[in-house]
């Protein structure tokens, strides 16, 4: 228990950060996505790219505050969870 305490302190753990990479649904759908948008950008004018590009940061930036959000709030249900569980007596 106390292992992972100091691994959450420090930051080294990290849920889910191979997990989906393993899946092989997953390297299906991420190649073909990189598939489709490497043939997209080859159509695009360097100005029409450099628009894209500025897309796509503002995409992910918006993609990791909803990402920690959503895993604050799993972990804040899961919490809910257990304490909901160890208040109820045994019936």
């Amino acid at each position: 228990m106390q292992d992972i305490l100091k691994e959450l302190y420090y930051g080294n753990l990290r849920p889910g950060k191979d997990v989906l990479q393993k899946e092989p649904e997953y390297r299906e759908a991420a190649n073909r996505a990189y598939s489709i948008l490497s043939a997209f950008l080859e159509n695009l004018d360097d100005d029409s790219r450099k628009l894209y590009n500025q897309v796509e940061v503002a995409l992910a930036a918006r993609d990791c505050i909803e990402y920690a959000y959503v895993y604050t709030d799993g972990f804040r249900t899961g919490a809910k969870i257990m304490l909901a569980c160890l208040s109820q007596e045994d019936t």
